[in-house]
C-alpha cells in the first residue's frame, strides 16, 4: 500500500510505450468491452443513472487525487490539482447531464458523446501525465486510466443506448462548455502568475506555456506565445466535437446506402 500511493520520483516511472503501458491499455479496453456488453439492453433512462453513478464516483476518486497531491506528493502547484483540464471537464459535463435539463443537460450530453470519447481515447494512447512519472501499479496510473476508460465507455454509451445522436449545434454546446473552462484556466494562470513573480508555472488546459516532449510543443512553436492561447482554446473548443460528428455523418450515410440497396 505504502508503494501504491508513494510520492512522484521515488520509484521508475513506467514510462509510454512499454510492457506496462501495453497492460493497463488492454485492461483499459477490456473493462470497455465489458461493460458495453453488460450495457446492451439498457434503456436510456438506465443510461442516466449510470452517467450520475460515474460521475459521483469520478468526484470521489478526483478527491483522493487532490488529498494524495497536496499531501503525499508535497506540492503546491496548481496544475497538479487543480482540475481545469479537458479530461476533467467530464466532472461538469457529467453534472450538468445527470442532474440539469433542457440545454443544459444538451450541454453535458454534447461533451461525453465526443470530448469524452476523443480526450479519453487520447490519453490511453498516450498517457503523459502518468506513466512518465508513476510506476503502472500506482493510485495515480491507474486512476488515470480508469478516468479516460469510463470516459470512452460513457461516451459510447451515450451514442449506442442514450437515444443521442450528434447534431451540428452540439458542436457549439461542446465548445461553449470548453471555451468557458478555457476562460476560467486562463484567467487563473495569469492571476497565479502575476501572484508568483520570476517563477511562474501555471498552466491549466495546457493554454498558456510550451508543454515540451509532447505534441503541444510543436503547435505553441508554430502559433507564437501570443497566438497560444486563442489557437489552444479555438482548437480544443471546436476539433474534438467535429471529428465525432464527422465520423457519426460518415457512418449514418453509409448505413442508410445500404438500406436504399
Amino acid at each position: 500500500m505504502t508503494r501504491f500511493f508513494a510520492p512522484p520520483d521515488l520509484y521508475s516511472a513506467a514510462g509510454l510505450f512499454g510492457k506496462a503501458h501495453l497492460a493497463l491499455f488492454s485492461l483499459a479496453v477490456l473493462l470497455i468491452a465489458l461493460s458495453l456488453w453488460a450495457s446492451r439492453e439498457m434503456s436510456p433512462l438506465g443510461v442516466r443513472r449510470v452517467i450520475r453513478v460515474a460521475t459521483l464516483s469520478l468526484w470521489l476518486l478526483e478527491g483522493v487525487k487532490i488529498a494524495f497531491v497536496l499531501l503525499v506528493a508535497r506540492t503546491r502547484n496548481p496544475n497538479e490539482y487543480v482540475p481545469l483540464y479537458y479530461c476533467s471537464i467530464t466532472l461538469y459535463a457529467g453534472a450538468l447531464s445527470s442532474l440539469c435539463k433542457g440545454t443544459l443537460r444538451r450541454v453535458g450530453d454534447a461533451f461525453l458523446a465526443t470530448g469524452c470519447l476523443v480526450g479519453g481515447a487520447v490519453f490511453l494512447c498516450v498517457p503523459l501525465t502518468s506513466l512518465s512519472r508513476y510506476p503502472a501499479w500506482h493510485f495515480i496510473s491507474l486512476h488515470s486510466f480508469l478516468l479516460h476508460a469510463l470516459m470512452v465507455y460513457l461516451a459510447l454509451l451515450v451514442l449506442w443506448r442514450g437515444d443521442y445522436r450528434v447534431r451540428l449545434r452540439d458542436i457549439l454546446y461542446h465548445g461553449a462548455l470548453v471555451s468557458t473552462v478555457c476562460a476560467v484556466a486562463l484567467a487563473f494562470n495569469l492571476c497565479y502568475d502575476a501572484r508568483h513573480g520570476d517563477a511562474p508555472v501555471a498552466n491549466l488546459m495546457f493554454i498558456s506555456k510550451d508543454f515540451p516532449g509532447t505534441p503541444i510543443s510543436f503547435f505553441y512553436h508554430l502559433c507564437g506565445p501570443l497566438l497560444y492561447p486563442a489557437a489552444a482554446m479555438l482548437a480544443q473548443s471546436l476539433l474534438p466535437a467535429l471529428a465525432v460528428y464527422a465520423v457519426q455523418s460518415a457512418i449514418l450515410r453509409r448505413r442508410a446506402e445500404r438500406m436504399i440497396l
